[in-house]
């Protein structure tokens, strides 16, 4: 039953009580130079493995999903003391036969007196770590940890990066002596003295050299074989799987190449969205049935502010489709977390001045800056690429402000210490790839599937070895503009290369000159609906594109606003007049992003989380 907790785990009632009311399902408590035996919470979630396995003087959780071998394993009992057994025997070599996965293991060894926590190559799925004095506390949420651990204290660098970035750099964490476990790793605790040790088992794979133009076609074939194997991968006929589906590019991959069957689509969209119909169209020609979820009035207060203190952000929408997934019937979702950074382009856009601007509009490149970028170098091209501008929002104090800008040399020192991480040897574009899926994928973007546990499982077909293996063939210059992904459409996804694209509104199969100057009618489109709406003082139906309506919502869902500005109210950092003149403005057709106001809403609620403290 989901859960459902037997007694013996090592917690107290009220402890246990806690980790259950948070929905934490993974937690654990090692004291350091004691007798008693370490504690081990494993709360089912969904019907992916249900229990804490014991073997031998062995008690092994895994949390989240992996495909070993070409198996994906969902935590029947014989299956996974299968599992514990070959993880006990060799950890490093188990963890290298994952295909993929986002996942954390967790095995107390009662023998040698060690806990073993691991996890997959990109550490996707949070495990948070606390090292105390007199022990060692473990949960994959904050009201986990907070429920068995010590008062935590705010670390003012990562509250500052997550006012910058909407994560941490590295494992930071928004508390002190809180990490993340490193992506690919495996920690061995002592329990006689606490001494925890530290291996990298995950590398990147060897990087081939770009294909040719004569190989893209190649290149293309492959990926969707690989991508079909993906999904088959993590395919079982025991669970029912949805797609969250776009407009886009991504999950458009994903649902093109799935071939098994019973796959349903849903979507969130705000009302009257081309977004929505392009969509809708798209599910049609993949003949699977879609459901959509409109998202307006105050949705912050309902769908952002109850999960912001499991992880400390309020940036996404998909737990919106929650709800309708699990009425649904659905175990396990697929989304398209990681194709625009491996070959999307994402990587390649720049902020800062008009020449920037320019090969963004028109899908290009840029100069390729080689390998030979200082870690420092890289620090503040990485810190300026992924800085959200704040100037337009000035909703905390001035001295708020002035304790974040004065952390800026230790952020810049963060990155610079993350980058040695990323590949050396390569040209900084394909670095800042892997620095993003580090970062920004690992820390910011998974968490879209965190939100929505304990209901549904997401799952990743992106982070599959071999479609990762296969993205590396593709070079930034070819990624570039989407024009691969589009050429993909067109030669090996023919039943839904009619389709429109969301940014461009032309199908794939269109040139790509016309694809760019569509992209800037489309932009037009959408700007010049909204002008005429701030002129007229009603929100206008017509031109509406994106699935997610950031100016409309600042400047005419008051709903909305007023839901976010009570959420923000109660920090002491939190500047009511300036935001009040900052969403006046907005109505009047200043720029006001909604990342920005997600950030900051995230930054004023850390309060609510750690309690009230100076920046």
């Amino acid at each position: 039953m989901l859960g459902e907790v037997q007694p013996g785990d090592g917690f107290q009632p009220d402890e246990r009580l806690r980790l259950q009311e948070g929905g934490t399902s993974l937690a654990g408590r090692i004291a350091i130079g004691s007798a008693a035996a370490p504690a081990l919470f494993r709360r089912a979630v969904g019907r992916l493995w249900p229990e804490i396995v014991e073997d031998s003087n062995l008690r092994l959780a895994v949390d989240g999903y992996l495909v070993h071998d070409g198996k994906f394993l969902i935590g029947g009992a014989d299956e996974a003391r299968d599992v514990a057994r070959a993880f006990r025997a060799r950890p490093d070599a188990f963890l290298a036969g994952i295909d993929n996965g986002c996942c954390n293991i967790v095995a107390h060894d009662h023998d040698r007196k060690i806990t073993v926590i691991a996890n997959d190559p990109t550490g996707c799925l949070p495990l948070y770590i606390h090292v105390g004095r007199d022990a060692i506390t473990f949960a994959n949420d904050f009201p986990g940890l907070q429920a068995i651990s010590p008062r935590l204290e705010r670390d003012p660098l990562g509250c500052a990066e997550l006012y910058w970035f909407g994560y941490q750099i590295g494992n930071r964490t928004i508390f002190r002596d809180i990490y993340r476990t490193p992506p690919g790793s495996i920690l061995t605790i002592d329990w006689r003295d606490g001494r925890i040790t530290t291996e990298t088992w995950a590398s990147p794979a060897p990087q081939p050299a770009p294909a040719g133009p004569d190989e893209l076609c190649e290149v293309a074939a492959d990926l969707v074989a690989a991508m079909r194997t993906a999904c088959h991968r993590l395919y079982t006929p025991e669970r029912r799987y949805g797609i969250k589906l776009s407009g886009g590019m991504d999950s458009r991959l994903i649902a093109g190449s799935w071939q098994d069957p019973g796959l349903r689509a849903f979507t969130y969209a705000a009302p009257d969205t081309i977004e929505e119909r392009i969509t809708g169209r798209l599910a049609r020609a993949l003949a699977i049935p879609l459901q959509t979820v409109i998202v307006e009035g105050d949705f912050f207060s309902s769908l952002h502010a109850p999960l912001y203190p499991k992880h400390a952000l309020a940036e996404f929408f998909h737990q919106a489709l929650t709800p309708r997934m699990r009425e649904a019937g659905i175990d396990c979702a697929l989304d398209g977390l990681a194709g625009d950074v491996l070959f999307g382009g994402l990587a390649l856009k720049r902020k800062g001045g008009l020449r920037a601007t320019v090969r963004n509009v028109f899908g290009m490149a840029g100069p390729s800056l080689g390998p030979d970028v200082s870690n420092e170098g890289a620090a503040e091209i990485i810190f300026n690429q992924i800085r959200v501008p704040d100037g337009t929002l000035p909703a905390l104090t001035a001295e708020a402000r002035r304790a974040i800008e004065a952390l800026k040399p230790a952020a810049l020192d963060d990155i610079a210490r993350e980058f040695p991480n990323c590949e050396p040897g390569l040209p900084f574009d394909r670095r800042y790839i892997r620095f993003a899926i580090r970062n920004r994928m690992r820390r910011d973007v998974a968490l879209q599937g965190g939100v929505c546990r304990p209901d549904v499982e997401t799952i990743y077909p992106f982070l599959d070895r071999d479609v990762q293996a296969v993205a590396a063939r593709i070079s930034s210059a070819q990624a570039a503009g989407k024009r691969f992904y589009r050429r993909l459409y067109r030669e090996q996804l023919p039943r839904i290369a009619r389709v429109p694209l969301d940014d461009s509104l032309l199908p794939p199969g269109a040139p790509n000159a016309a694809q760019v100057i569509a992209r800037i009618l489309r932009y037009g489109l959408e700007t010049s609906s909204f002008r005429a709406s701030l002129i007229s003082g009603r929100n206008l139906r017509f031109g509406r594109v994106n699935a997610v309506q950031w100016p409309r919502w600042i400047a005419f869902d008051r709903a909305f606003i007023a839901g976010l500005r009570r959420f923000m109210q109660s920090a002491d950092a939190f500047d009511a007049a300036g935001f009040d003149a900052a969403i006046e403005r907005a109505r009047r057709g200043q720029p006001l992003g909604g990342s920005r106001i997600m950030l900051t809403a995230s930054f004023c609620g850390l309060d609510k989380i750690v309690g009230k403290s100076a920046t």
